[in-house]
């Protein structure tokens, strides 16, 4: 009964979310969506015409993964809730470069990946779904075989030395970059060059935006005049960036120069550290104000599996990323999932997982989990434009506030080992908070008190409502269909006797 109810508790918000809103009429803010990141050779084959030197027992070569395998999960990724899906680099590529970053040329797709047809039509596919495609794009280096490399006229395109990656050498792991030539971002002919190859793949397929890298020598000017004519050319276009650097300093600069969204790998780092596992508190995720504007993850592609350390702990992983994405989707910041993660995979190595995504596993309960999340923050609106305050902890149980224009909205997530409570008392007199992934409704006590209670490793959303008391209509509604059962049931064993 209280699946039943916890059920029909969050199926308005579910209907909420199925009706379809244009995306040219949405405001054009990313920190609504939720994004989907696909590593297509790895995703799904969905044309097996292009499957020509494909290797799957090698898990260095081509694995057949294509644009028309990315189109044909469109449905699933939309029914979970993502508003956005992000690609890796469809570029010609070296043999090989199943990522997509040993780029060949920049104005040629690569034939693995499908047609420029296929592309433009996974484009409009995902806008008939109200969905948005972005792409990696590639802008700090270029394949060892790039024809720039034996250009005569483009020899000062490609950098004498470059920086080595400072600080998140421990987090991050991007072999596939090893030794590749880099281009010299602060020469005007090479900035020209990419932004041409830019508004070449914006005007023949129709991407929504791009995401690039942003290394510890990626210039700003660089960023400033790339971000520059592509938004000139499309309005609305985004430009997403990883941010590589172990701190903040300098983000704000980039974001200046018109980057739209930066996936900040620190935050990943403090989230992976609270929600692998129990008894850590989560008191200072309190959400600052920058965070509303990054990307926020569990993992990625150049990270290690979130499930690989929930298992190393002899964790569950679906409780782990229950919790997890409860933050992701609720707290600040614009959630990023790597394919594979609503199946909870998880490689058990320290590299990432660039294997196929395996997504059929028979269990549906972390996508059901992500489908209901993503419905409720498309319904409120704090989640995803309203400040946060953490409001109160105990121990490894924290509840957090959300507020926008008036409305108000509370979580609260129980990353503790044993059942915790918080109560607090700032709520309107006659009101009541009602749960709306368990069915939870928390009256206030004779002295005014809202006591918060959670089992271990567990989370609730809160609605505040007005305070309807018992529901006696239903309840005898259920005691007559209750009684009506116990009477059939007599009556059929008294029945079957007389009959003997």
């Amino acid at each position: 009964m209280k699946k039943l109810l916890a059920a029909t508790a969050v199926l308005p918000f579910l209907l909420f979310y199925s009706q379809p809103v244009s995306a040219v009429e949405q405001e054009d803010t990313l920190a609504e969506e939720s994004i989907y990141y696909i590593l297509v050779d790895r995703f799904v084959n969905g044309n097996f015409d292009n499957d020509e030197e494909i290797d799957i027992e090698d898990p260095k070569a081509l694995h057949g993964g294509d644009l028309q395998g990315v189109i044909t999960k469109l449905d699933d990724l939309k029914e979970m809730g993502f508003t956005a899906v992000n690609i890796s680099p469809i570029m010609e590529n070296e043999k090989d470069g199943y990522h997509g970053f040993w780029v060949t040329d920049y104005t040629a797709i690569e034939p693995h990946a499908g047609t420029m047809e296929t592309a433009a039509e996974l484009v409009d596919e995902a806008h008939k779904r109200d969905m948005k495609v972005f792409m990696d794009f590639p802008v700090n280096h270029t394949s060892a075989s790039h024809p720039w490399l034996t250009d005569q006229d483009k020899q000062d395109w490609y950098a004498s030395e470059h920086d080595e990656q400072q600080g998140q050498a421990e987090l991050l792991q991007t072999p596939w970059l090893a030794d590749l030539p880099q281009l010299d971002l602060q020469n005007k002919e090479v900035a020209a060059a990419l932004s041409d190859a830019g508004k070449f793949w914006m005007e023949e397929t129709g991407l929504d935006g791009y995401r690039i890298g942003i290394e510890p020598d990626t210039p700003v000017s660089f960023v400033a005049e790339f971000a520059e004519a592509l938004h000139a050319e499309q309005q609305g276009f985004s430009l997403l960036a990883d941010w590589k650097h172990a701190d903040e300093e300098g983000m704000e600069s980039f974001q200046e120069a018109g980057i739209d969204l930066i996936i900040d790998y620190e935050q990943t780092k403090s989230l992976d550290q609270v929600f692998h596992a129990p008894g850590n508190e989560l008191s200072n995720l309190t959400g600052d104000k920058e965070s509303e504007d990054n990307g926020v993850a569990l993992d990625s592609q150049m990270t290690t599996r979130f499930t690989k350390k929930a298992i190393e702990l002899g964790q569950n992983p679906v409780t782990r990323w229950k919790l997890g994405l409860t933050y992701l989707y609720l707290g600040p910041g614009t959630p990023v999932i790597y394919q594979g993660s609503e199946v909870a995979m998880g490689n058990g190595d320290e590299a990432p997982d660039h294997r196929t995504a395996q997504l059929n596993s028979g269990n549906d309960e972390l996508s059901k989990y992500l489908e209901r999340l993503s419905a409720i923050r498309q319904q409120f609106s704090p989640f995803t434009k309203g400040d946060m305050e953490l409001v109160k902890s105990n121990e490894a149980m924290s509840l957090f506030k959300r507020s926008h224009e008036g409305e108000t909205v509370y979580f609260a997530i129980n990353n503790d080992t044993s059942t915790k409570a918080v109560t607090i008392d700032d709520i309107q007199a006659g009101k009541q908070l009602r749960g709306l992934l368990n069915d939870e409704t928390v009256r206030a006590d004779e002295a005014g008190h809202y006591k918060i209670g959670l089992d271990r490793e567990t989370a609730e959303v809160y609605v505040i409502e007005d305070d309807k008391g018992i529901n006696w209509l239903f309840v005898s509604f259920i005691l007559a269909v209750l009684g009506a059962f116990v009477f059939a049931v007599v009556f059929l064993k008294k029945k079957q006797k007389n009959s003997r």
